[in-house]
């Protein structure tokens, strides 16, 4: 399998996301990390080229979706949305946050909820003082 990973611009991703489809390459995933900001990975396939687009954006700072060119991105979308807390702008199906049954808002990305990130921070020291 032949693989690419692409660094792009935020405000490309439509274009570049449009590209690919007329390019005949189907959206494969969208993935998060979160560093200090959020990396978003955005995987295309076509028989057996991978080509993932990459980016980063902060917390606060909302992405298109990708759901008015490819219907099953709102799944992608909503999944990073409930467990990371990115904001992910014209979504043809959004659950406002209930996509996931969660025990903790935005449970990979702490600081998305500030009551998790406090019980985590005083488990932690607890933790250190008890260890």
């Amino acid at each position: 399998m032949d693989q690419q990973m692409v660094d792009i611009e935020k405000v490309d991703l439509l274009n570049k996301s449009l590209d690919m489809k007329n390019s005949g390459y189907r959206l494969a995933q969208i993935c998060a990390i979160k560093l200090q900001k959020f990396m978003l990975l955005y995987s295309f396939i076509k028989d057996s080229r991978l080509v993932t687009l990459r980016f980063n954006v902060d917390q606060d700072e909302p992405v298109e979706s990708l759901s008015w060119l490819y219907s099953y991105a709102f799944l992608y979308e909503n999944e990073i949305k409930d467990l990371f807390g990115v904001k992910v702008r014209n979504m043809r199906l959004d659950y406002q946050g209930h996509f996931y049954e969660l025990a903790h808002k935005t449970p990979y990305n702490p600081e998305g909820n500030p009551a998790q990130a406090d019980s985590i921070n005083s488990k932690e020291n607890e933790v250190k003082n008890n260890g």
